[in-house]
């Protein structure tokens, strides 16, 4: 790297590690209640459905304990994934009657009530009362939740709440990194439009907790429409402005995905601000399905996606971001909480597969315009590849392995 360009990436990656040294400390929550400990979701219907007779037996011997409680709930929704008729009103009606007479006025039975009731009004008053009893150490699944219910409901819990959460251990530091990253490659005074909460929590913890990049404007496409143009600056629509066509059963995410890019360009043609959405979004599987006019002013500049109606050098931004704004050497550092090779999802290995696949899409142009960057991003990729060969989608990144050693390889110099 040039001095001047190593000198930015190495000051950024000193200021972040220094925001994020506490996270990772601690890998669990610890639970107020004696007995129970909270037991994840299996990956079968018959694991499940053993879990759901498990806790069963446990609350009926220990109709006190309220993570029995919790984990009896949390078997039968994921059971209800397998067999959906386990889930239905009558079934979460009659499983709140019995947690109200066994555990009345306590955090789980307001938590539990919130989570099962449908009705905005109900929702907010059983959240107000288990925030109300929120345990010293919560689980991490907790402070997702509250997170995700408190960025539509108040800014300044929400503060708490997430300081609370960072300082807790229990967030990810991958992921913060990633988050990060987007942040990074957005002009000054951007907007973000996020698919839902989770987009949302980490950026919105970088600007709340860190006080950085607190000019960029982040807005959820699942919130309030109206709240969105008024953030943004932008005038409403007419009435005809949401109109789309009908709901494709067997393509879901192509109907949805159609709304965000019309909300998106209904935003970049309205404002003076540069709009970006996360390029992680448009799956090829279901991209050729998407209008091609709303499309066309999408531009790639690595892990986002900017809306320009005007032609630019695309490339040259991604390049810049790469070498000048990203923090890259995260991905190859094994600090990584542990649970990520044992847990059938994670939300950090599946970042770092992300990262790595949208960032080997500039491999062929450094390959043929900078042989030198095409070896050093080559090799961070593949160096970042050998950090999850133990997690449970390790056949994913081995993939990408041959895919990018190749690059490597022919820009790698040989010994004379």
């Amino acid at each position: 790297m040039e001095r001047s360009m190593k000198k930015k990436v190495v000051g950024a990656a000193m200021v972040v590690a220094g925001l994020l040294c506490s996270c990772g400390q601690s890998q669990q929550g610890t639970s107020e209640t004696e007995g129970a400990e909270f037991e994840h979701w299996n990956t079968d219907s018959v694991s499940e459905w053993k879990r759901v007779q498990k806790w069963e037996a446990y609350v009926e011997a220990h109709p006190k304990d309220e993570m029995g409680w919790r984990n009896l709930y949390d078997a039968k929704l994921y059971y209800s994934f397998w067999d959906n008729t386990t889930w239905n009103d009558s079934v979460r009606e009659a499983l709140m009657e019995r947690a109200r007479k066994a555990i009345p006025d306590t955090y789980t039975y307001y938590y539990l009530a919130m989570e099962t009731s449908y009705v905005a009004k109900k929702r907010k008053v059983y959240a107000q009362e288990a925030m109300k009893r929120l345990p010293k150490h919560p689980l991490k699944e907790d402070y997702v939740t509250w997170c995700r219910y408190l960025c539509r409901e108040d800014g300044k819990e929400l503060k708490k709440m997430l300081k609370r959460y960072y300082e807790s251990g229990l967030f990810p530091p991958d992921v913060l990194y990633y988050h990060y990253n987007e942040l990074q490659g957005m002009e000054p005074g951007g907007i973000y439009l996020a698919e839902w909460e989770d987009d949302l929590v980490p950026k919105l913890m970088i600007q709340l907790v860190f006080g950085m990049h607190r000019d960029k404007v982040l807005v959820n496409r699942n919130g309030d429409w109206g709240t969105i143009w008024q953030k943004c600056g932008v005038p409403r629509p007419d009435e005809n402005w949401a109109e789309t066509t009908p709901m494709d059963e067997a393509n879901p995410s192509v109907y949805f995905k159609t709304q965000t890019l019309k909300i998106l360009d209904w935003i970049g043609a309205h404002s003076e601000r540069p709009v970006y959405f996360s390029a992680r979004y448009l799956n090829m599987r279901w991209k050729s399905k998407l209008p091609k006019e709303l499309l066309g002013n999408l531009y790639n500049e690595g892990l986002l996606m900017r809306y320009s109606s005007k032609p630019y050098d695309n490339i040259a931004v991604t390049c810049r971001n790469v070498e000048e704004r990203y923090v890259l050497d995260y991905l190859y550092l094994p600090f990584s909480p542990t649970e990520d090779s044992k847990q059938v999802y994670s939300e950090s290995s599946d970042l770092a597969y992300t990262t790595i696949v949208l960032l080997q899409g500039l491999l062929p142009h450094y390959q043929k315009e900078n042989p030198e960057r095409c070896q050093w991003l080559s090799g961070l990729l593949l160096k970042a590849t050998d950090r999850w060969k133990d997690v449970q989608i390790q056949e994913r990144f081995a993939s990408l392995k041959s895919e990018i050693r190749p690059y490597h390889k022919a820009t790698t110099p040989t010994e004379p």
